[in-house]
This record gives C-alpha cells, structure tokens and sequence, in this order.
C-alpha cells in the first residue's frame, strides 16, 4: 500500500490520473446528491413523509413562481402555506400560478434577521436573485430592486401564527440570516422542521455547514442531509464542507418519531 501511495504522489499530473480524479470528483457530486430536481433528489419523499404528520403551516422561503408551494399543497392539503416572492416581477408570476389554490398565501416580502428594505440583484433568470453578486458564474447581474424583507419571529407575531410545522428555505446564499429571523421561534421549539440549501454560493456569502451546525445546535436542532428516499442525520465533519449541497434537514432532537419517517429509505 505505501509504494502505491508513493507511486500516485509522484505521478500525480499524469493524464490518465488527471482524468481519473475528474472522474473521481463527477461521482462524488452524483453520489453526494447535487440534484436540484424536486422529484429525483428526495424533496418531494420529505414532503409525502411530512404529509403523515398532518402538518398546519407551511413557509415557503424563496417561493419564486409557486412550483414548490404547489407541490407541498398537492401533499399537504390542508396546510396553509405562506410563499415568499420579494421581486415584484416573479411575485406577479406567483400569485397567478397560484391563484386557484386558496390555501397558498403569496407574500411580496423576503425573510432575513431583521425587518429592513434593501437592494437584491436580479440575474438573467427568474429563478436567480440575490442579495448577494455571485462569485464564479457564468453570467452577470441584469438589473437590481429595492425589496421588503421581513423577520420570521415578526411575521409570526404579526400573523397570529403560533408554530410553523415546516419551514422551507431557497434564497441564493441568505439561508442563515433568515434563520436567525426565526431565532425566537426557535428556541422555544415552535418550529417543527426546517429545509435549507446550502451550495457554491456559499463560498460568496461565507457561510460555512459548520455555521449552521452551531446555529442549530444552540436550539437543541439536529441536522441531516437529504438524498434520494431518505433524510441521513449526522455529525459534522470537515469532509461534509464540500459546497456540493444542495439541502438539508434540522428538526428538535426530541421529535424522534419525525426523525425515524424520514431516515428510513423510501
């Protein structure tokens, strides 16, 4: 084993190695699930397994033209779902697409930690705006806004809503702020489940795995990553830090019977 070792250490630009680590790398992405695609990637199976649990209030964070918001609703009917949209364009695309649905509520607001108006920077798509200019892409900002956005602890007040049963988060790189909104709900364990991306752009914003892992842990939260038919909790290791992404699970370490649905594969 050492001679093999050093006979890789000594060769390691050779082409045929060179093309083996691309390769290594490829399945490491596949095998780690960096699967955007609701369907395949295990974010509709964490939705039929909430489904069981009857939940009441949905958020969804990130809402952008209502695609998940509809999908949560055909799995839940009966929660009422609060959808987030702060650009004005797309929200118009929300409340349409999800104007037969009675129990979605499109929200022109985005989430963060506290109650302000700020600049977000719309890309060539809707389904790209940021709060942050993203490193390492291929294209460019198109044009900016100035937005709402809102704190979760504020919103609830403000609402009336005592507990969420699931909180959904996909707003390009302001995961954790938007958690720390919720900082209140949080510790006193009134949010049952929490979904957040976590990916490339967190090498913009900063925000590391290891930073959502001492957020949620103050709260008592454990944290799993989603793969196709199951929900895998664990500890955090520095190999986990691979911006690969591209979302995870935090539910109160108390809900045993929560966590024991989603860890089994489906």
């Amino acid at each position: 084993m050492g001679t093999l070792k050093q006979f890789y250490k000594r060769n390691t630009h050779n082409a045929f190695l060179k093309t083996l680590a691309g390769f290594g790398r490829s399945l490491n992405r596949l095998y780690e699930n960096r699967n955007y695609d609701v369907h395949s990637n295990g974010e509709e199976v964490v939705l039929k397994k909430l489904s069981s649990f009857n939940p009441a209030i949905i958020i969804d964070g990130g809402a952008n033209i209502g695609d998940y918001s509809l999908l949560a609703g055909s799995h839940c009917p009966s929660a009422k779902i609060f959808s987030f949209e702060p650009v004005v364009s797309t929200f118009k695309l929300l409340k349409h697409k999800t104007a037969n649905n009675k129990n979605i509520i499109a929200v022109n607001t985005g989430l963060y930690n506290t109650n302000k108006k700020q600049e977000i920077k719309i890309y060539d798509s809707h389904t790209h705006s940021s709060l942050y200019e993203i490193k390492g892409i291929d294209y460019s900002v198109q044009k900016t806004e100035v937005i709402e956005l809102v704190s979760g602890d504020s919103f609830m007040h403000e609402n009336k809503i005592e507990k969420i049963d699931f909180l959904k988060l996909d707003i390009e790189g302001a995961e954790l702020h938007a958690l720390q909104g919720f900082e209140k709900a949080l510790a006193e364990n009134k949010i049952r489940m929490v979904q957040f991306e976590y990916g490339y752009i967190n090498i913009t914003t900063k925000n590391l795995l290891i930073d959502y892992y001492d957020f949620f842990k103050k709260h008592n939260y454990l944290i799993g990553k989603i793969y196709p038919g199951k929900v895998e909790f664990r500890n955090y290791k520095f190999k986990h830090e691979d911006f690969i992404g591209p979302n995870f699970i935090a539910l109160h370490a108390s809900d045993s019977e929560l966590q024991k649905s989603l860890s089994v594969r489906r």
